[in-house]
C-alpha cells in the first residue's frame, strides 16, 4: 500500500477510521534523522531548530491516525531515527494525552534494547524548547510574546511541543538507542498498548510547563 500514513484507510471489516483493526502497527515516522549523524556526517552542517518543528504535526498526525486503526490489545511502535524531544517525548506525551488513557507505555522495551545493542537511556520526562537563536522559552505563550522570533517563525510552534506541566513518569519507558554505546546510530523507541477503544469527544486543553533549568536539548 502507497499512501498518505496520517489518511492511512482502515481495515475492511474493522468498523470505520475509529475501530482498529491491527494487531501490530510499526509507526517509524518522517523525522529529521539527527540520530544518523555517524554515518551521514553532513546531518552536522544542515541542523537547524526549525528542522524539528515542521515534523512533530506530521509525526503526531500519523502517530494518531496508528492509534486509530490499532485493535484494543494491540501494540504500536513510535519510532524515529532522533534524538530531539520535540520529535519523540513531546509526540508520545501528546498522543498519550489525546488518546485520554485508551494507550498506554509497555515495560520492558529497555530490556530488549540493551540486550540488542548495550546501550539505551529511558526517555525525557522534561526538555527545552529553543527558537531558532537557540534561546529556550518557557512557554508557547512566552516564546509567542518575544520579540526576538519573528511572526513566521512563530506559526511554526505549537503547545504540544513543551513538556507536560505535571511530569509523565511514563515517559521514561520510552527507550533512547545511543549511539556512542552501541555502535550504531542514534534511534527513539516507544511501545504502545491500546487498552480501550480511543474518546470520543475532544481532548481538554493541557497547560505546558516551563523548562526546568536542568533540562536537556
Amino acid at each position: 500500500t502507497c499512501h498518505c500514513a496520517q489518511k492511512m484507510p482502515a481495515p475492511p471489516g474493522s468498523g470505520g477510521g475509529g475501530g482498529g483493526g491491527y494487531s501490530l502497527i510499526v509507526c517509524d515516522v518522517p523525522c529529521t534523522g539527527d540520530g544518523t549523524a555517524r554515518k551521514h556526517p553532513e546531518v552536522f552542517s544542515r541542523w537547524e531548530p526549525h528542522l524539528a518543528l515542521r515534523q512533530h504535526r506530521l509525526q503526531l498526525q500519523i502517530a494518531m491516525r496508528a492509534a486509530a486503526l490499532l485493535a484494543v490489545g494491540g501494540t504500536m511502535c513510535y519510532s524515529t531515527c532522533s534524538l530531539n524531544p520535540i520529535e519523540n517525548e513531546s509526540v508520545v506525551a501528546e498522543l498519550l494525552r489525546r488518546c485520554g488513557g485508551a494507550l498506554e507505555l509497555v515495560d520492558g522495551a529497555d530490556k530488549s534494547a540493551e540486550v540488542l545493542t548495550g546501550g539505551s537511556a529511558p526517555g525525557m520526562v522534561d526538555w527545552r524548547v529553543y527558537d531558532f537563536g537557540l534561546v529556550a522559552h518557557q512557554s508557547h505563550a512566552a516564546l509567542q510574546a518575544s520579540d526576538s522570533v519573528t511572526a513566521a517563525q512563530k506559526r511554526l510552534y505549537v503547545p504540544s511541543m513543551w513538556p507536560p506541566t505535571t511530569p509523565n513518569p511514563q515517559l521514561k519507558k520510552c527507550v533512547r538507542l545511543l549511539p556512542h554505546r552501541s555502535e550504531s546510530g542514534g534511534f527513539f523507541v516507544a511501545l504502545l498498548r491500546k487498552v480501550a477503544p480511543l474518546p470520543t469527544t475532544p481532548s481538554p486543553a493541557w497547560p505546558r510547563a516551563p523548562a526546568a533549568v536542568n533540562s536537556r536539548a
